[in-house]
């Protein structure tokens, strides 16, 4: 007895730890909530949301444009982007010509990157893009010279286009650059504009 005595006598003093329990509780719910939060069925909730507030502007954006299957509502998910038709989805294969294509391609990066800047995603605040109206003018050298007294259909389909972008950059700057490097010449004065002051 007077053994096991001395030997409680030399066991060192512990400080209370219920500071220290009431910690690991606290981490314990932290970490159940970002498990929660984590989770498959939140995750895609999420990102569904963004995808529908996306799409929003792109079939607004399609419209201006004048692109085929406009008058249907977009719909950008993960693996493509689709119009909802009224016979059912219009995958983008199936959404004519080339010009349509590249229409709908600017305008899934135009929303994308206004996506980026107005949640401040770490994402380079600038846009690339090469001779968008090229499927417009592949061969013809002098359609500025003409559209300057007739402007007809393919010259007012880039002038669109150009005057989309145009918006963009004013509504988002100055957190957004788009280079456009291209041989089309809109004979306008704020196509020079746009020229000089946002865009190479």
């Amino acid at each position: 007895m007077v053994e096991s005595a001395f030997i409680l006598k030399s066991l060192p003093h512990l400080e209370d730890t219920s500071d220290l329990k009431s910690a690991i509780v606290a981490l314990k719910e932290q970490i159940e909530q970002l498990e929660e939060e984590l989770s498959d069925e939140v995750v895609q909730d999420r990102i569904q949301s963004f995808l529908y507030n996306l799409s929003h502007d792109m079939s607004e954006w399609a419209r201006e444009l004048c692109l085929e299957h406009s008058e249907h509502p977009l719909r950008l998910d993960l693996k493509r982007l689709t119009a909802d038709g009224d016979n059912g989805p219009i995958p983008m294969e199936r959404m004519g010509s080339g010009e349509n294509w590249v229409g709908y391609h600017l305008i899934a990066h135009f929303a994308l990157h206004k996506w980026f800047v107005g949640y401040g995603r770490p994402v380079p605040r600038f846009l690339f893009i090469d001779q968008p109206s090229q499927v417009y003018f592949p061969e013809d050298r002098d359609w500025e010279q003409r559209a300057a007294d007739t402007p007809g259909e393919d010259h007012q389909a880039v002038s669109r286009m150009y005057q989309l972008a145009l918006k963009l950059i004013e509504q988002l700057d100055p957190s957004l650059q788009i280079i456009m490097t291209d041989h089309a010449n809109i004979n306008e004065e704020w196509f020079s504009k746009l020229h000089h002051r946002k865009m190479a």
